[in-house]
């Protein structure tokens, strides 16, 4: 077992700090060519020209105004919406979930080529409804989807999904009573909502926007799709076009490495002021053993005028971005919604142009490899050290561990693709990994964190004792989590394995850094059909055939996953307490060294909690 956890550790170093350190060593090489390339020397050249050629400041500024945007259109939308569906008694609840749940099983560049098709100034299906509300006679408008403002609402409407989710748990764990008893003193709904619901949910409120903020900072599709001209000052269209330059220009490596280790360092302010200002969240605790019941605020009459007021949410967010990718999939060249088009326009022939198409195949089957490798090396390594640092009983090497194996949720996606971009072209003298599908299978293990976190607190949830009657059978650690601490952790590894390989085949950012037109996965494909810039691959209408037949894939087999795992946790074998059935090999040794124990006269010999008649627990004997 010490040997497992040595390698995990070896891992978890080589996936998150060696693509890091080449990064940091590349932006000290020169402006234009990163670590291990003849013919440069150290300097500050790269940051030099941050500071002197003014780009540092326009892209602090750009990144700040787009990221904090998108984060306070997603947070407070997904904090309304969770309000609503958690707390109140609101009608279809259940359906407003689900349709709020829809854009998440949509891939990133599916949804982006979504928004842009229903944002098209002359043919988008919103702007027509716009132009027929105004009656306006205009050709074009009057949303323009490529002005700065414009982008930024189109990452926060499409990023809501994920601060909902969250808040949902954080909501329902909220006792009420406590809400209860300022309307009895005559606190009206606002004054209660100001002066206890928000400052009882401010530590977990902080932590969404913090990972929010986050997950903005790190997304390449929004900006790539809509913000090349007004965009293009957001540091991840800026990492992408130092990398990849027109004209004949050379690639700026240093430079980008620049930007990247600039944005590292405010990143970690930004998790320190977090870890900051959350230090005291346990005096905020509400759910406790007695008297815990969570309420439902009746509506009343305004029942109605707050569904009213989701319905245009949920059909700007959920149903016009698919009815937009639906019709473009239909139609040969963009044409406005009407009834004359849908009836001579509209042909099947871009499916069945997509599934005849071999480099289509060959691009999903990439997608499944690298899903499916990532996310294996990822729970495997992530179980082994979730182990490790809860069981073991020296804090400061497990507090390294955790916050090491924690780390990615603080690595943007960009940073953490162009990272591992460096890290593969330096070394790939020696490992000719660089633009390989195993590159990118290991590049996105680096989300190992969220299997991490999940297997650390299902780790906690399971008694130390278990170890302890596997050892006095005469087991050993390894054997102990193998036969006993895994199979209790396998439906918690499984759900987090399932949740790691759909964002492994949604994946994007990642891919547009380490992919190459002989590895592309499908995500990249779809890119490379919907872009005007790719050519003769450029096809619109097979690009948006290929995004709903990813998303239909993408959602059959999200379901058919999670299903599997339901029927593993109520199969067999498995009690309805989260207990593991006890091994043969270990409870027979067990049994019989404790028959031996107890009839010892000596009762020292025996283990306490078997000398006072205790019965052993359960998964060993």
């Amino acid at each position: 077992m010490t040997l497992a956890i040595a390698g995990s550790v070896a891992v978890i170093a080589y996936l998150l700090l060696a693509p890091l350190l080449v990064q940091l060593a590349s932006s000290l090489r020169g402006p234009f060519l990163p670590l291990g390339i003849p013919g440069t020397s150290w300097s500050l050249g790269a940051y030099r020209q941050l500071a002197t050629a003014g780009g540092l400041l326009a892209t602090v500024r750009a990144t700040a105004a787009y990221a904090g945007g998108a984060t306070v259109v997603s947070v407070c939308l997904g904090w309304a919406l969770a309000w609503l569906v958690v707390r109140t008694d609101i009608p279809g609840r259940n359906v407003v979930t689900a349709l709020v749940i829809v854009p998440f099983a949509i891939p990133p560049i599916v949804r982006a080529q979504a928004y842009v098709l229903m944002l098209s100034p002359t043919s988008g299906v919103l702007n027509q409804v716009l132009r027929l509300m105004s009656f306006s006679r205009a050709a074009s408008g009057p949303i323009d989807p490529f002005s700065f403002l414009s982008m930024t609402m189109v990452q926060g409407l499409s990023s809501v999904t994920f601060p909902f989710l969250l808040f949902m748990p954080v909501l329902r764990n909220m006792d009420g009573s406590l809400e209860e008893a300022a309307r009895v003193s005559g606190a009206t709904w606002a004054r209660t909502l100001r002066k206890v619901t928000l400052p009882v949910l401010w530590p977990g409120t902080l932590s969404v926007i913090a990972l929010s903020l986050m997950l903005m900072l790190g997304n390449l599709e929004i900006p790539l799709l809509f913000g090349q001209q007004s965009g293009r000052d957001i540091l991840a269209l800026r990492l992408w076009n130092l990398i990849t330059p027109v004209g004949g220009q050379l690639p700026e490596y240093g430079v980008a490495a620049a930007y990247g280790v600039t944005f590292m360092a405010v990143v970690a302010g930004i998790f320190a002021i977090y870890l900051r200002a959350t230090r005291h969240a346990a005096r905020w605790a509400t759910v406790t053993g007695k008297g815990f019941r969570p309420a439902t605020l009746p509506l009343g009459r305004w029942r109605v005028a707050a569904l009213a007021l989701l319905i245009p949410f949920l059909i700007l967010t959920a149903v016009l971005p698919v009815l937009a990718l639906a019709w473009s999939a239909i139609t040969p060249y963009p044409l406005p919604v009407t009834w004359f088009s849908l009836v001579h326009h509209t042909s099947l022939g871009a499916f069945h142009a997509v599934l005849a198409d071999p480099q289509f195949w060959a691009s999903l089957t990439r997608t499944v490899i690298i899903a499916g490798v990532s996310s294996t090396i990822a729970t495997t390594v992530a179980t082994i050290a979730a182990f490790a640092v809860a069981r073991s009983r020296r804090r400061l090497p497990a507090t390294a561990l955790d916050i090491l194996a924690s780390s990615s949720l603080a690595i943007p996606a960009v940073i953490a693709g162009f990272s591992a971009f460096l890290f593969y072209l330096v070394i790939n003298r020696w490992i000719p990994l660089s633009g390989t599908i195993w590159a990118m299978a290991i590049a996105y293990a680096y989300r190992l964190s969220v299997c991490y976190r999940t297997s650390h607190a299902a780790v906690l949830q399971i008694h130390a004792e278990l170890d302890e009657a596997a050892a006095v059978s005469g087991a050993g650690r390894l054997t102990a989590f193998r036969r006993i601490v895994m199979p209790l952790l396998l439906p918690t590894a499984a759900a987090a394995w399932i949740q790691l390989f759909i964002l492994g085949a949604n994946e994007f950012t990642l891919a547009a850094f380490l992919s190459t037109p002989q590895s592309q996965p499908l995500s990249m494909y779809i890119y490379a059909r919907i872009n005007p810039e790719s050519g003769q691959l450029y096809a619109p209408s097979q690009g948006a055939a290929m995004a709903l037949i990813f998303t239909v894939m993408v959602v059959l087999a999200s379901y058919g996953l999670n299903v599997a795992v339901q029927r593993r946790r109520a199969g067999p074998g498995t009690s309805g307490a989260g207990t593991a059935q006890a091994s043969p090999k270990c409870s027979a040794p067990l049994r019989q060294k404790n028959r031996s124990r107890a009839a010892s006269p000596n009762p020292a010999s025996a283990s306490p909690k078997i000398s006072k008649g205790r019965r052993p627990p359960s998964g060993c004997g």
